[in-house]
């Protein structure tokens, strides 16, 4: 009996240690007593807008494929038992850049689940070389769930990817680079132009319901240049989903398939996706799956825009101006339950760290900006409004080269859903934090003076 108690007080104090070692309490202090907010919110009052007005705006674009030739397993829904069958349907990366002999921009877009860190690691001095700075460069993702993974490093990167595979990485940086550099040698004069059209018919809020807010609108900017051929970048912000994990084939989802119908029909010689607004939003069209259900969504977002396309009305502007500001964050809080979380050290092995921040880019009277999160669709339209009084047309996008997870209202915070528990991950309130940032960065970029 003495023995067995000696072997269970042993086992006890071991799984007490892991505990204190692996765990702590949640941290549920208000944003103005973090370390973080405070320094950010003084960032955010004296960043500067860099760009203006130039000579005149030139526009180019280029895309890459980067279907891969080797194994790789898909990135979306969690590991997969193998590797990707097959290729369905090409993924790419699609780069438009804009100078105006003042500055220069590039901004792309990759048919993949987000923007891979690992990615933007090399890409970033590697534009640098180019003329780019960080804020200079606007990345984002269609987010597909279908597409290529190897990308990610540590247990938490094989977890949303697959195994890390260096091939895929290099594979994916060396076309970003390259598509830049062709889009540079292809700029000449433009014109661009804005459209928004109301697609609510192909999305709805999945945590709540279709009676929840949404994000329903179906953006577009039109560039056009001088041989009038034109280029389209367009955002939704319904989740990429429509093919499920049970499909093993890549795939670039609706995304990939709505650009070149775009491009294939002749409505525009270049098309480019970057996931809106996502976080809780869906796409509907359920009486299909799988690849018919993203080729129904594609095919009728693409008639949605073919009807409309004769409102958007192009016209010159040299304005060009961009900025980025590095956002800090709470520790991070990926939470076991309502009191307890893994230490902030356990979710750096599993995750790795990141830098992330947040992006503007104005060309003319278009204010873009770019979010490391999946940004919630229901926190969209106060920014909307905000562009509207300042008379700008506003873009925001999610997946800009680092990921910090899911970003909703913070009312749902406590809630025991994915998106506001495994996928919150850095503690409470970054609902209104994130929300202050962006609009922060609107009106900043919005204005006519930095």
């Amino acid at each position: 009996m003495k023995k067995l108690i000696k072997i269970l007080s042993i086992v006890t104090f071991i799984l007490l240690l892991l505990a204190v070692c692996l765990l702590t309490v949640n941290d549920h202090r208000p944003l103005e007593e973090t370390h973080f907010y405070p320094k950010t919110i003084k960032a955010l009052n004296n960043l500067k807008v860099n760009g203006g007005y130039g000579n005149n705006l030139k526009s180019g674009w280029s895309k890459e494929n980067i279907s891969p030739d080797f194994d790789i397993y898909i990135a979306g829904y969690g590991i997969r038992k193998h590797e990707a069958d097959s290729v369905h349907d090409s993924i790419f990366v699609r780069t438009i850049v804009f100078d105006n002999g003042k500055k220069k921009v590039a901004m792309i877009a990759m048919d993949l689940l987000i923007v891979p860190p690992l990615v933007t690691e090399k890409i970033v001095p590697a534009l640098k070389k180019l003329g780019f700075n960080r804020e200079d460069i606007y990345l984002g993702a269609t987010h597909s769930h279908s597409s290529a993974g190897g990308w990610a490093g540590g247990l938490g990167g094989r977890a949303m990817a697959g195994p890390e595979n260096p091939k895929m990485i290099t594979k994916i940086a060396d076309a970003t680079v390259k598509s830049v550099k062709s889009a540079l040698e292809k700029a000449s004069p433009c014109k661009i132009g804005f459209l928004k059209i109301n697609a609510g018919e192909y999305v709805a809020n999945r945590l709540w319901g279709e009676q929840a807010p949404e994000d329903p609108y179906l953006r577009v900017m039109k560039v056009e240049n001088e041989k009038n051929e034109s280029a389209f970048l367009i955002t939704y912000s319904a989740h990429a989903t429509c093919i499920s994990k049970q499909n093993n084939s890549i795939s670039c989802d609706y995304p990939g398939m709505l650009a070149k119908n775009l491009e294939k029909e002749g409505l525009c010689n270049f098309a480019g996706f970057f996931a809106g607004a996502v976080g809780s939003m869906r796409p509907t069209v359920n009486q299909y799956d799988e690849f018919k259900r993203a080729e129904v969504i594609a095919s009728d977002l693409d008639s949605l825009i073919g009807q409309n396309i004769y409102q958007l009305k192009t016209d010159t502007s040299s304005y060009l101006s961009s900025s980025y500001l590095p956002l800090l964050l709470r520790d991070p809080q990926l939470r076991i339950n309502d009191y307890l979380r893994i230490r902030p050290w356990v979710f750096n092995w599993l995750m790795g760290k990141q830098s992330p921040g947040i992006n503007s880019l104005r060309i003319g009277d278009i204010v873009w900006i770019g979010t490391p999160c999946d940004y919630s669709g229901e926190m969209v339209s106060s920014s909307d409004s905000i562009a509207s009084t300042k008379k700008k047309n506003l873009f925001i996008t999610s997946f800009n080269g680092a990921y910090v997870g899911y970003i909703t209202p913070d009312v749902y915070y406590d809630s025991v859903r994915a998106e506001t528990r495994e996928m919150n991950w850095f503690g409470p309130y970054n609902g209104r934090y994130f929300k202050e940032v962006v609009n922060g960065m609107l009106v900043k970029t919005a204005s006519p003076k930095n």
